[in-house]
């Protein structure tokens, strides 16, 4: 208990960019006690816990609890559910994964935990960039910069082909394919790297390579998307609906051709696929086929039914995930960004 308290302050310290003399400031000791808790030479006062534990922010049990997996708990939580990570949460939480990345046993989680943490904190950044660079644009409407701003921050289509296409992914993911060619989740990567691309005779052979790993709806779907590619849109179809022959009780085949079709803006055939979709889906459910539709109602200016899917994804993130935090905050916004717009339609309508 004694390595592990020592363990968890120094984790905490870490966590909230406390040095060791900042830390005994405020809980009126020497560094050197300090210093020594953390090295497990000593234990702290139990009268001190309570002061501890008000200056981290955590409960007196936490000091105690906070095994290795738990921490790495608590960082997928806050990776999930977390609306902004504040500076103090970033910097501890690299320290305490970049420290278990030299333990063999904790190196595959942390790696990948600290991976996650810079996508998201990147993610965050983009957050707090989009309504700035949007401003900046309507101070500057002539500014190349303004409007490259907006791009990177909302993930903008260039079509500058040496920027945007994705050669050296697909490099890494053929290795990746070839060191585990038996496992069929590999080769969907690669496939929408080389569909993306224009690759459709690479794309090909990965696609039959992958049919003899496991030969199901997946592999309809990608020879669709290949041949839409490629410009072939009635051989296209006729994949995608063999793929929804195939499972019909599965609900990603209607899921997936509601995909193929949205991005045909065929928008009556996407949403009916979709809502054929829904009601096949086990507990807890996944709501892309919600988001799905209530993108589609906003482009076609319907926003109510908009309104009415937002409502739908709140619903199933409340009841089926039982989360909080950072993709309900995101849902709810997008609840008002909707209301809002009902809201200025009817009074348009009322002049």
């Amino acid at each position: 208990m004694q390595i592990n308290l020592g363990e968890t302050i120094r984790h905490l310290r870490l966590q909230n960019s406390m040095t060791q003399d900042q830390l005994a400031q405020k809980l009126n000791i020497s560094a050197q006690a300090v210093s020594k808790w953390e090295s497990g030479a000593n234990m702290p006062d139990i009268q001190l816990l309570p002061d501890l534990s008000v200056v981290f922010g955590v409960s007196i049990d936490d000091l105690f609890s906070l095994s290795d997996d738990s921490r790495m708990e608590r960082i997928e939580n806050m990776l999930y559910n977390t609306v902004l990570i504040t500076d103090a949460d970033f910097t501890g939480t690299v320290h305490y994964l970049q420290e278990k990345m030299s333990d063999p046993a904790l190196n595959p989680r942390a790696t990948l935990l600290l991976a996650q943490l810079y996508n998201r904190r990147a993610e965050d950044y983009h957050t707090l960039a989009k309504p700035l660079a949007r401003e900046a644009l309507r101070k500057l409407p002539l500014e190349k910069d303004a409007h490259n701003a907006i791009f990177d921050a909302e993930n903008g289509a260039y079509t500058d082909w040496n920027y945007t296409n994705h050669y050296e992914l697909i490099e890494f993911y053929k290795g990746v394919v070839e060191k585990h060619p038996d496992d069929p989740r590999n080769y969907l990567w690669l496939l929408d790297l080389l569909i993306a691309d224009g690759r459709t005779a690479e794309a090909r052979e990965y696609c039959k390579r992958m049919q003899k790993v496991r030969d199901n709806y997946l592999c309809e779907l990608y020879l669709g998307s290949i041949c839409r590619a490629e410009c072939n849109l009635p051989e296209a179809l006729e994949h995608w609906n063999k793929m929804v022959e195939r499972e019909p009780e599965n609900w990603l085949t209607h899921a997936c051709y509601g995909d193929a079709m949205a991005r045909l803006c065929r928008w009556d055939e996407a949403l009916a696929a979709y809502r054929r979709a829904m009601p096949l889906r086990p507990v807890p459910r996944f709501y892309d086929c919600e988001e799905a539709c209530m993108q589609i109602c906003e482009i076609r200016g319907d926003f109510r039914a908009a309104l009415d899917m937002a409502q739908r994804i709140l619903e199933i993130e409340l009841n089926d995930w039982s989360r909080e935090g950072y993709s309900v905050e995101r849902i709810r916004e997008k609840i008002h960004q909707l209301e809002s717009k009902i809201a200025s339609e009817d009074g348009v309508a009322q002049i």
